[in-house]
């Protein structure tokens, strides 16, 4: 976690250069992912959508994307879910 990590941070939101970033860009645009490099999120987001399945961890966000990614889902039915899960409150684990 030192300089060079937050450089990767910073590039992995900002940039178009990072691969999940391009990723994740044209996949919100609607545009083809064939040819994209694959991004390393998307393996990820299945692998953690599964361990909080198994662990029974509520993860919405992580389960969202995952099923977006899979394509189960779009991506207006993932933020319509999202957006109106019954509110509650958060607690210290």
């Amino acid at each position: 976690m030192g300089l060079s990590g937050l450089g990767d941070l910073l590039l992995t939101c900002s940039s178009a250069q990072s691969r999940n970033f391009a990723y994740g860009l044209a996949l919100g645009q609607g545009k083809p992912l064939a040819g994209l490099p694959l991004a390393e999120g998307v393996p990820t987001a299945a692998i953690a959508a599964r361990i909080a399945a198994e662990r029974k961890i509520d993860a919405p966000i992580i389960t969202a994307i995952a099923a977006i990614l899979d394509g189960t889902i779009t991506i207006r039915q993932a933020v319509s879910a999202l957006m109106t899960r019954p509110l509650k409150t958060e607690t210290d684990v």
